[in-house]
């Protein structure tokens, strides 16, 4: 599956400032993937004693990242970012209605992300998460997806992308994500649909290993 890149302002400049590694930032790496725009990836090294952070921590606003400077405006937060990408990219609905469903399910992905990491740590709160705390979402999640691959419309929105890196890459038991999805078969078409854009297949292949 091929996307046609977007046609921006060429006088238009984006700068992805994190770590050297997923994390926080790598939703909005998709989504620059996935449109087919530039942008500078600049990744902090990850040392034990933070002295490259360190050393520009206070040029940013919040002194955290991820951090996306956009024609030279700083914009905080990941889900901030992500969002913005989202509506630059049209990846946010074709109408009001489209936008208002994208952005429910978007939340909806977010709060199975916000329950694991609140789990994580703790054996007995992450078996609950896969036996109890899991399933109710991905069955709301799977009542409101089309069955044509994507969340809402007919083309890839910011769900389609958060959904398949959550699903593909952010859990680390794989045999359970496979269990959590097997009675979704939706929910996988639509990991399925975004795994299969060429420049998301390009991406992960050159992609290298890090610790989170």
């Amino acid at each position: 599956m091929t996307c046609i890149p977007l046609l921006l302002n060429m006088s238009e400049s984006f700068k992805l400032t994190y770590f050297d590694g997923r994390g926080l930032a790598e939703i909005s790496r998709l989504l620059f993937v996935v449109s087919g725009t530039q942008f500078e990836d600049v990744r902090i090294p990850l040392e034990q004693d933070r002295k490259s952070w360190l050393a520009v921590k206070d040029t940013f606003p919040f002194k955290k990242i991820p951090d996306l400077t956009y024609n030279g405006t700083h914009i905080n937060h990941s889900k901030a970012i992500e969002r913005f990408l989202a509506r630059k990219f049209h990846m946010l609905g074709s109408n009001e209605l489209e936008t208002a469903l994208v952005e429910g399910c978007s939340e909806y992905v977010r709060d199975i992300m916000i329950a694991y990491g609140s789990a994580r740590g703790d054996d007995a709160k992450v078996a609950k998460f896969w036996a109890e705390d899991l399933n109710p979402i991905l069955a709301g999640l799977a009542q409101n997806a089309g069955n044509n691959g994507h969340f809402v419309g007919d083309k890839t929105t910011l769900p389609d992308v958060q959904f398949y890196y959550l699903f593909s890459t952010f859990f680390d038991a794989k045999d359970k994500v496979e269990a959590a999805l097997a009675p979704y078969d939706n929910l996988r078409k639509i990991r399925e649909t975004v795994a299969n854009i060429d420049s998301i297949k390009e991406h992960v292949s050159k992609r290298k290993e890090t610790p989170f």
